[in-house]
């Protein structure tokens, strides 16, 4: 029987995997399995891009500063990391060893170049051209997923198309990093740091983050306040209707160009006008139903902002309680996604991974339905990777943020398997003399999938506008 090696980009994984299949016996490095195949794993990368002076001629390091620019490898040569040799040596020796090299590694880019660069430091052909090498996605690591990853008809070659486009993806961003980086770097500090008498670094992502925050924060210095006045009506009712505007061809005196009033004796006359009898007439009224679908799956960064909002958890905090979630307790599906939608054959495991939310969410999972189908659902949206999205599995003793991330990802998922949220959209419209007043509202009919998840609160103008808003009310029938 031929000789398998899988390789996984993390120890954790690996384990994971290894259990799956059964350990024969736990190795530095290494399980060997009770059918006879073996599972290693890299730690990240095993292999570094080396220091400019790797990559430099023998003139170049003879010249001293913006001289030795540009740096070009041609081509980059990879090195061990110091710190993991021990495990390359252990990685490349299974490799060399194998008949079948199956890459188990993460299914983004960055996956695929890590495991390839092993492969190929081991002088194998990571398309498969020296001996096969298959390719499983491993999309978490609970047994379902498991199954379906190493099933053999889902076993694919890591030469195709697909694949050999994220390793190539994966190998330029980490070039173009280290020449952006290390040339633009080495010429700013021999340009103007050196003048400055500081360190300042280059980076391709970097360097334009940082100008965004530094726009951003020039953006608040510079801000200049307004205050700006908006009469409100409240009806018998309760009902408030909020100035909007003059109607048209009325004086524009005390307004500005964007329609706000900020002469105080203008609103102030208003108010004086309304309170003294002037009728209001009603100008237009609309009623109209809508039906509204439960947002999609979460994907890493909307997971992190709606984290944010809900628990005041930083992007780290939450990114740490989601691996964790992954990778140890085995409950949510791969995090490091940009993707918010499934792919369709995963809406037949709806079913299995309902049961296994009812253990901590037995009411809201026995009211959904898995024959529901929503837009989430599409293939041609999904490419390296779907949503995070609960696996069914439960696990024991989850930290509060875990708990509270895995609360989020289990409400979202549990919502598209609910009806749509169906609600009245109205609208009034009113005019006093010259003045035209606005209200509307939702008033729900149907409650739908915000019964499961509820939305946090998106009010957010006084961070907005960062303007002071005086509100002038009065009542009238």
């Amino acid at each position: 029987m031929p000789k398998r090696v899988i390789l996984t980009e993390k120890p954790d994984v690996a384990k994971h995997v290894a259990e799956f299949f059964g350990i024969e016996q736990k190795l530095k490095g290494a399980y060997r399995l009770k059918n006879g195949d073996w599972v290693t794993y890299n730690v990240g990368h095993l292999l570094d891009l080396g220091t400019p002076e790797d990559y430099m001629s023998e003139a170049q390091k003879a010249a001293r500063g913006f001289a030795q620019l540009p740096i070009l490898p041609k081509p980059f040569r990879h090195f061990p990391d110091p710190e993991k040799l021990e495990q390359l040596k252990t990685v490349v020796k299974l490799l060399k060893e194998a008949d079948i090299i199956v890459n188990a590694g993460d299914i983004d880019r960055e996956g695929q170049w890590i495991a390839d660069e092993v492969i190929a430091y081991a002088g194998i052909d990571p398309a498969g051209a020296t001996k096969p090498v298959e390719r499983v996605l491993i999309r978490a690591n609970n047994d379902a997923s498991l199954r379906t990853a190493f099933d053999p008809s889902n076993r694919r070659k890591n030469g195709e198309a697909e694949f050999v486009h994220r390793r190539t993806a994966g190998q330029a961003r980490s070039e173009a990093d280290w020449l952006v980086g290390m040339n633009g770097s080495r010429g700013v500090r021999s340009r103007i740091a050196a003048r400055l008498d500081t360190t300042l670094s280059v980076g391709r992502v970097q360097t334009p983050t940082l100008g965004l925050v530094v726009q951003r924060e020039l953006d608040i210095q510079n801000f200049k306040s307004l205050t700006y006045y908006v009469p409100e009506v409240v009806l018998l009712n309760g009902r408030v209707l909020t100035w909007s505007s003059h109607v048209e061809g009325a004086s524009m005196q005390g307004i500005d160009a964007e329609g706000r009033i900020i002469d105080l004796r203008v609103a102030e006359a208003i108010v004086a006008r309304i309170n003294a009898g002037q009728i209001g007439q009603v100008t237009a009224f609309t009623a109209i139903e809508r039906e509204q679908a439960p947002p999609l799956p979460f994907n890493l960064a909307k997971l992190q902002s709606e984290m944010s909002a809900r628990c005041a958890m930083s992007a780290k905090e939450t990114s740490a309680a989601t691996q964790s979630l992954y990778q140890t307790r085995k409950m949510v599906s791969y995090v490091g996604t940009d993707c918010q939608y499934l792919p369709s054959s995963m809406h037949t495991e709806a079913s299995q991974v309902l049961k296994g939310l009812s253990a901590s969410y037995l009411k809201l999972a026995s009211g959904a339905n898995p024959k529901i189908r929503y837009a989430c659902w599409n293939d041609a949206k999904v490419s390296a990777h779907h949503a995070i999205i609960p696996t069914g599995e439960q696990a024991q003793g989850l930290s509060n943020y875990e708990r509270k991330v895995f609360d989020a990802i289990a409400r979202r998922y549990m919502a598209q398997f609910y009806p749509k949220h169906v609600f009245l959209d109205s609208r009034l419209e009113a005019q006093y003399g010259e003045d035209l007043f606005k209200s509307s509202w939702k008033t729900t009919q149907v409650l739908g999938w915000k019964a499961v998840d509820a939305p946090v609160d998106e009010d957010h103008s006084e961070a907005a506008d960062m303007e002071n808003k005086m509100a002038m009310r009065m009542r009238h029938p």
